[in-house]
């Protein structure tokens, strides 16, 4: 290659080179979306927000309300008590829910030790402690701690509710 050509050669190089890094997109500003947003990790409002749903949850099960722990669901949820099998669905959890609550009070403890998640999915990892009192004679009162995973699914309002509900006890299974 003539020497005039050579120095076209790697000139034409050298300017792709400059423009091509040149043309390459500013860094995007602004809350992530699509694809950024499944790895952006939870904000702390998120937190919060999926930590607020323990006060809720509580407070519904202490009230008895059935349906308002229900609602706190996704429609396709599973809930997965101790010593019992799956539950599948919104209107199971509510029958399992509501026979629970017809026949005890419950004194429920919730304290969730770490939150954490991406995107539109979340999981809380904790430990509760319950005491029951029966509603009617035959029943005993019974106490039970544990710990529990839930993993919530953010829904299009932004609010945040439970997706999968595990939860198993601490203590020896009763002789």
């Amino acid at each position: 290659m003539p020497r005039a050509a050579n120095a076209r050669y790697w000139l034409a190089v050298a300017v792709g080179v400059v423009l091509g890094s040149a043309c390459r997109p500013a860094p995007r500003e602004g809350p992530p979306t699509g694809v950024e947003a499944a790895a952006a990790p939870l904000s702390a409002a998120d937190q919060a927000a999926i930590r607020a749903v323990d006060t809720m949850f509580v407070a519904a099960a202490g009230a008895g309300d059935a349906a308002r722990l229900a609602a706190m669901y996704v429609a396709d949820a599973s809930l997965m008590p101790p010593n019992a099998p799956t539950v599948h669905g919104r209107d199971g959890i509510q029958k399992f829910w509501g026979a629970f609550v017809d026949a005890y009070r419950v004194n429920l403890t919730l304290t969730s030790e770490e939150v954490e998640g991406r995107g539109d999915l979340a999981y809380s990892r904790g430990h509760y402690a319950i005491d029951l009192t029966p509603k009617a004679h035959g029943l005993a009162p019974a106490h039970d701690e544990g710990k529990f995973l839930v993993i919530f699914r953010r829904q299009p309002d932004g609010t945040w509710r439970l997706a999968v509900d595990m939860s198993s006890s601490d203590l020896p299974v009763p002789k």
